[in-house]
């Protein structure tokens, strides 16, 4: 049965995700199979340590966890690789000398984002300062100032397109989050410059490899370029591209070079696309006429989500969910061997690309030492990753009309007023907002309107709202006339501030838990629900200097019962309230 779901995590709007079940999505399974199977923490697959073998596929349980409100067990897990390595002071433990062990830092946000803990981001900002800024030590290439891919002495001058996925996303959502300019500008303008580089305008498709001294043995005399196009190289770089668009400002000097990018690769990858199967193969743009040439599973599912997040997003033709529909089919159906069912009643992934370097010929990609492997049974976690980011947006789609993303949306009482305040990820298709408030969250009435400024930070206050509690929205208008809502937020105005924690409605029945929080004092308060069973299935931090602070919760996933509504400060409880789900 489908269902559908307001996300309430990162995008508080009005986008509407269907589903199926989510113990039934390939996402869930195979984030489950991840916990089943290679226990304390992910590196029991991998032995690599603090490295991207690691991380790709946490990151894929990431976005498993910020669409299912009950994976909690997805964060403990992710935490507990982490904190492996990074200590209470937020220092790294490993040592950090490659883009493939810079990855780990996507992990590092995600857990400062959902716990607010200062160690994570102080780790980050170590990785950071590695790569930007004064301190930056990293190499880069004489020509063009690229990062080598490792500083091991054996990567001199040496940049794989895998390693744009491995750093630059990292550094753009670092950028967004902490507002560092020069965090986003680095990742945009390397991604940028290696695309030129290794871009071929016949094909649409972009190398695995550049030497930047032309010294390599696979390296083209003139422009250092390796020869082939590697399906899952080309896969990581489509996923970088789309990754890094969602953090850079609409106003970015270079947005629409990025843009062209995308639509460029995403014709390559349609042309190549294997009729029969929607699959692409090892050497994307040789097809069958390659002797021992492969349909490869790694590559295809990057493909496929590089293609479903552009289109989504409004940056491609939406046509390409079409080309990016045919291939999840594919993959899914079980009956295709793609994905099966192991002897230990998880999932596995079959025929995809083992790790390897840059080979010197579309022949060497293929050569018998280099054919599909599946898992488990293998040290590669390449098919568990690709799958998941598949999956994670073929599963969860997106079906605003909209590229718009409200990252957040509060309201806060002050001396007698309400201070709105919303930022968008991107809103480069806005014209203007309205801002509408009610009594009763049924009828609105528009009390004012803001045109879009391209930069996606918005403030609007109400100096005279209305008694008892008060509900808003924000109505975008986009450039086509299309119209979006974000969330109904409330605030209780025109009342004392007593300072405490209130619920309502409680019993809840319809599935939306509100409650406004008026702290006493400053400081950092974690707001916390749990069961009956001490298990955490849903918590936000929340800043006192913010006031007034309304939230609404989705909660029609969790069971019927008793849960409690906790506010802490450090490890000490201010305030607790019981709250019934009887709906």
């Amino acid at each position: 049965m489908k269902q559908v779901f307001t996300c309430l995590f990162l995008i508080v709007s009005s986008f509407v995700f269907g589903q199926t079940s989510p113990n039934s999505t390939w996402s869930v399974k195979f984030s489950n199979a991840m916990v089943a199977r290679y226990q304390p923490n992910i590196n029991n697959l991998t032995s690599k340590g603090w490295e991207y073998s690691n991380t790709i596929i946490t990151h894929g349980m990431e976005k498993v966890y910020n669409q299912v409100t009950d994976s909690t067990k997805y964060l403990n897990y992710i935490q507990t690789y982490v904190d492996a390595y990074v200590n209470s002071s937020g220092v790294i433990s490993a040592t950090v000398n490659s883009l493939d062990r810079t990855h780990p830092g996507i992990s590092l946000l995600f857990l400062y984002e959902k716990t607010g803990a200062t160690k994570y981001r102080t780790a980050a900002q170590t990785l950071r300062n590695m790569y930007v800024g004064a301190s930056a030590t990293y190499p880069k290439t004489a020509t063009g100032g690229i990062f080598w891919h490792k500083n091991n002495g054996s990567y001199n001058n040496i940049i794989l397109i895998d390693g744009i996925y491995m750093l630059h996303p990292f550094l753009a959502k670092y950028g967004s989050l902490f507002s560092d300019a020069a965090a986003i500008d680095t990742a945009v303008n390397q991604t940028l410059y290696i695309y030129n580089q290794l871009y071929d305008p016949t094909t649409k498709l972009i190398k695995h490899a550049w030497n930047s001294t032309k010294t390599e043995t696979w390296a083209n005399a003139t422009t250092g370029n390796s020869p082939s196009v590697w399906s899952r190289g080309m896969g990581w770089f489509c996923m970088a591209l789309v990754d890094i668009m969602k953090y850079v400002p609409s106003g970015h000097s270079k947005r629409a070079q990025l843009i062209t990018a995308i639509s460029n690769l995403a014709q390559g990858i349609q042309t190549y696309q294997d009729a029969t199967t929607g699959m692409w193969y090892q050497v994307v743009d040789k097809g069958s006429s390659l002797s021992g040439n492969y349909l490869e599973t790694t590559g295809s599912a990057m493909f496929v989500y590089m293609l479903k997040v552009a289109s989504d997003s409004g940056w491609i033709s939406n046509s390409y969910n079409t080309v990016a529909t045919k291939a999840w089919n594919y993959m899914k159906n079980t009956s295709n061997g793609v994905i099966d069912v192991y002897s230990d009643t998880y999932p596995r992934i079959n025929d995809f690309a083992p790790a390897m370097s840059v080979q010197s010929s579309d022949a060497n990609y293929v050569q018998a030492s280099l054919q599909g492997v599946s898992t488990p049974g293998t040290s590669h976690p390449h098919g568990y990753a690709a799958i998941l980011m598949a999956a994670s947006v073929m599963e969860f789609p997106l079906s605003s009309s909209l590229p718009i993303h409200f990252v957040s949306f509060t309201a806060q009482q002050k001396s007698g007023s309400v201070k709105l305040s919303w930022e968008n990820g991107d809103d480069s298709q806005v014209e203007y907002y309205e801002i509408q408030r009610s009594n009763n969250a049924i009828k609105f009435e528009t009390i004012g309107s803001l045109p879009s400024n391209k930069g996606s930070v918005y403030q609007f206050v109400d100096a005279n709202p209305l008694k008892g509690t008060v509900y808003y929205r924000i109505k975008t208008i986009g450039l086509v006339e299309k119209e979006v809502y974000s969330n109904i937020i409330s605030v209780r105005a025109n009342s004392a501030r007593t300072g405490g924690l209130t619920v309502y409605p409680n019993p809840i029945q319809n599935g939306q838990l509100q409650f406004v929080w008026s702290p006493e004092a400053e400081g950092t308060f974690q707001i916390v629900l749990v069961n009956t069973l001490g298990l955490t299935v849903k918590q936000e931090w929340i800043s006192g200097a913010e006031g007034v602070k309304s939230e609404l919760w989705d909660v029609s996933r969790l069971a019927k019962g008793a849960y409690f509504l906790t506010v802490r400060k450090n490890d000490s409880i201010i305030d607790r309230k019981t709250v019934i789900i009887s709906r």
